[in-house]
C-alpha cells in the first residue's frame, strides 16, 4: 500500500514538472496575495535588510565555464573591484577539495585573489578573519548536516551575517544554496522507502530532513527541484508554517539589495524556481515572471520578526 501511494505521488510530481513550466508563463502580481500598503511596506523591509549584499542560491547545473559565466560576472560586478577576494568553503564536502577545483580556477582566472577556509579544522578567530577578508564567498554542495554542525560550532553564521551587511556576495550550489537561508531540506538521513529520481520512482534512498541554517534569507530552500526525488518537497511545502524557495537544476535565485530575480543556465533556459507560502495561499508560484512576490514575502517575515 505504501509503495502504491508513493508511486501515485511520483506521477503527480512528473505532471508538475510540465505544468510548472506553463505556470511560469502566467504573471501573478503580488496584489493577488497582498494589499497595496503591505506590498510597499514589505518590499521596503526586504530592501532594508541587507541593502549592499548579494546571495546567489544555485539549485544545480551551471557546471561548465561557459554556463557559469553569468554567475561569475554577477559576482565580479557586485564586488566592484578589479581583484576581489574569493573565499572558497568546502564544508559541505567535508572540507575536502582538489587544487584544480573548477570554482577556484574560474574566479582566479577572472582576477580574484583566492583563499580556502576549512571550517571543521579552523578556529573561530580564523573563520572571522577570513570572512572579514572576503568580497565573495562560495560554499560547495554536499552534506548540509555536516555543514550545519560545523558552522554552528565555529561561528560561521555570525561571520556570514556581518559579511553580507558590509556588501559581500555569498553563493553556492545545493547545500551551498541552502546554507544561507533559514533552513534547508536535505537527503542526509538514514535510508528509507521514498520517491527516487529514476524508474520505478519508488525505492530505498537516504531520507530527507530539515536543517537550521544561517538565516540570511527567511525561507526554506530546496535545490534540484526538477529531479522527481527532490520534487517530493512539493507535498511538504504546503504543510509548512514558513515560506519555501524551490530551485531547479539549471536555475539560481539572486537576492541583491532586497530584490529577487531568477538566473537560468544557458543549457537549460526554461528552468526556474518556485515559491510556496501557505499562510498567504501561495502554492507552486513560478518565480521567473513573479520574482517580486518573493521580496514581499521576505519583507513580511522580517517585519513579523522585528515586531516580536
Amino acid at each position: 500500500m505504501i509503495r502504491i501511494q508513493l508511486f501515485l505521488r511520483a506521477l503527480v510530481l512528473l505532471v508538475s514538472i510540465v505544468t510548472g513550466f506553463f505556470a511560469g508563463l502566467i504573471p501573478h502580481d503580488a496584489s493577488k496575495y497582498y494589499s497595496e500598503d503591505e506590498i510597499a511596506a514589505f518590499t521596503a523591509a526586504s530592501e532594508a535588510a541587507y541593502p549592499d549584499g548579494m546571495i546567489i542560491a544555485i539549485g544545480g547545473g551551471f557546471d561548465t565555464d561557459e554556463n557559469f559565466a553569468p554567475i561569475l560576472e554577477r559576482c565580479m560586478a557586485h564586488a566592484g573591484k578589479e581583484h576581489p577576494n574569493l573565499l572558497f568553503i568546502p564544508t559541505a564536502d567535508r572540507d575536502e577539495y582538489s587544487a584544480d577545483n573548477a570554482i577556484l580556477r574560474r574566479f582566479s582566472e577572472a582576477g580574484c585573489e583566492t583563499d580556502v577556509l576549512l571550517v571543521s579544522k579552523a578556529s573561530k578567530e580564523e573563520v572571522a578573519q577570513k570572512f572579514a577578508w572576503a568580497d565573495i564567498v562560495y560554499e560547495t554542495g554536499g552534506s548540509l548536516k555536516f555543514l550545519t554542525e560545523n558552522w554552528a560550532e565555529k561561528g560561521v553564521y555570525a561571520a556570514a551575517d556581518e559579511a553580507l551587511r558590509r556588501g559581500a556576495a555569498l553563493l553556492g550550489v545545493s547545500s551551498g544554496a541552502m546554507c544561507w537561508a533559514d533552513r534547508g531540506w536535505d537527503d542526509t538521513e538514514p535510508e528509507t522507502l521514498r520517491i527516487i529520481a529514476h524508474g520505478p520512482f519508488v525505492g530505498k534512498a537516504p531520507g530527507f530532513a530539515y536543517y537550521e541554517c544561517a538565516g540570511l534569507l527567511p525561507f526554506c530552500v530546496t535545490p534540484h527541484f526538477d529531479s522527481i526525488g527532490w520534487r517530493s518537497y512539493y507535498f511538504e511545502a504546503p504543510e509548512a508554517d514558513f515560506p519555501s524557495l524551490c530551485i531547479e537544476n539549471g536555475a539560481a535565485i539572486v537576492y541583491e539589495g532586497g530584490k529577487y530575480s531568477v538566473l537560468s543556465d544557458a543549457a537549460t533556459p526554461t528552468r526556474s524556481a518556485f515559491l510556496f507560502y501557505p499562510a498567504r495561499g501561495i502554492r507552486f508560484l513560478n518565480l521567473r515572471q513573479n520574482a517580486a512576490v518573493a521580496a514581499v514575502v521576505d519583507g513580511e517575515i522580517r517585519t513579523a520578526r522585528a515586531n516580536g
